[in-house]
């Protein structure tokens, strides 16, 4: 039996992130930035108004008052403001030579051919300098770096349009069992459907929250030959294939040899609970990572956290890929696993962790993994465990 350190490696060791792409802005949106970027040239690139008024000379309006007036002039591109005079501006526009301060509208009369100004500005006052945003040069976002809103504002900033950046792994999920029905639709997809497909909604959900595109396929019935074509049909489009359901040793589970017929493909029994079984490797001519889950959905749940969501992020360019683990204390007591690591949902607040040991529905409140040690026996209420925190993203 494969350890849980030692499957998870295997797993890891396989997958390499995708290949960099020049992304448009709006879609490298929650992307994992590929290289270094810096500025071309100074932002703003020349002196601009910060505010909407008029570009005047501080030395003209020095000694403002009710009655101090200047005269409205339209200037020509590359004029040089004259002395005594103004020149309308609004916020962003360039401030004409000559001109070293910006009147808002409201300090003055808006009047015209004659403007009057009835409260002064100092030099350099509602002035953006050429550069005093940022430099030329500067190195403004670094490789690794995931792309929000503020670094997308930066990047339109210095006029880029496109930048590369991991782009988001297409994910099929792909649930089998002729005893799933698809929650969406009537009761009526086969005649022994009789179970919800929790794993199909959840999974590619999750597979979103993780920053991926997710395509959910299924529930498919036990037939090799519609499972085999299936599979060829995602394998056109996607990054990694998730499959749950099929993978035991009875006869009914039939995903299992379709896999073992389309790649290289590894089932092995692991030292976990829920989910001993566990598939893993690549698929087709172009090597699309697999993870085959088992198909109680405990199971594929436990399985998606540990396994399916660090891929994906490594498919991400992402540096960290793992879940973060502390140290809490139990507020009551977990039974482990002879021989095998145990995973037990909880809710963790502050430093304790509340099991919930009750199946799916406890996953609505838990928040983190309990990672119970093998052999571990009864861990009473008070003692020390690791916990495998529950993250989005």
């Amino acid at each position: 039996m494969r350890s849980l350190a030692e499957h998870l490696q295997l797993v890891m060791s396989r997958v390499r992130p995708l290949e960099p792409l020049a992304l448009p802005l709006l879609d490298a949106n929650g992307c994992v930035l590929a290289v270094d970027v810096t500025a071309p040239a100074d932002v703003p690139a020349f002196h601009t108004s910060a505010v909407s008024g008029y570009a005047a000379r501080a030395g003209d309006i020095a000694m403002a008052s009710p009655r101090s007036v200047l005269a409205m002039r339209e200037l020509p591109p590359g004029s040089a403001l004259a002395p005594g005079c103004v020149v309308s501006v609004v916020a962003g526009m360039p401030v004409p030579y000559g001109a070293d301060c910006v009147l808002p509208a409201e300090y003055t009369d808006r009047g015209a051919p004659v403007l009057r100004v009835g409260r002064a500005v100092g030099r350099g006052e509602n002035v953006l300098l050429a550069g005093s945003q940022v430099k030329a040069g500067t190195t403004l976002l670094t490789v690794g770096q995931v792309l929000g809103s503020r670094e997308i504002a930066m990047l339109a900033a210095i006029g880029v349009g496109k930048v590369p950046a991991y782009p988001r792994p297409r994910v099929a999920i792909i649930t089998t069992g002729t005893e799933l029905y698809d929650t969406s639709r009537m009761r009526t997809t086969g005649a022994g459907a009789s179970k919800p497909d929790i794993n199909g909604v959840s999974m590619a959900c999750a597979v979103v929250e993780s920053g991926a595109l997710s395509y959910r396929v299924g529930p498919v019935d036990d037939d090799p030959v519609l499972l085999r074509k299936i599979l060829d049909d995602q394998l056109g489009r996607a990054d990694m294939v998730v499959t749950t359901g099929g993978i035991g040793s009875d006869p009914d589970d039939v995903l299992r040899p379709v896999l073992a017929t389309m790649g290289t493909v590894d089932f092995a029994w692991v030292a976990l609970d829920p989910g001993r079984v566990q598939g893993m490797g690549s698929l087709g001519a172009s090597n699309v990572p697999l993870l085959a889950l088992p198909g109680e959905p405990m199971a594929a749940f436990v399985g998606f956290e540990l396994f399916v969501r660090p891929v994906v992020r490594r498919l991400m360019g992402h540096s960290d890929v793992f879940g973060s683990r502390r140290q809490v204390t139990l507020s009551a007591p977990v039974t482990g696993s002879v021989g095998v690591t145990r995973m037990v949902a909880a809710a963790v607040e502050a430093d304790t962790a509340e099991p919930l040991d009750g199946g799916v529905g406890s996953l609505v409140r838990a928040n983190a993994l309990v990672l119970v040690p093998p052999d571990a026996g009864e861990l009473e209420a008070g003692s020390t465990v690791t916990v495998v925190h529950l993250e989005m993203s």
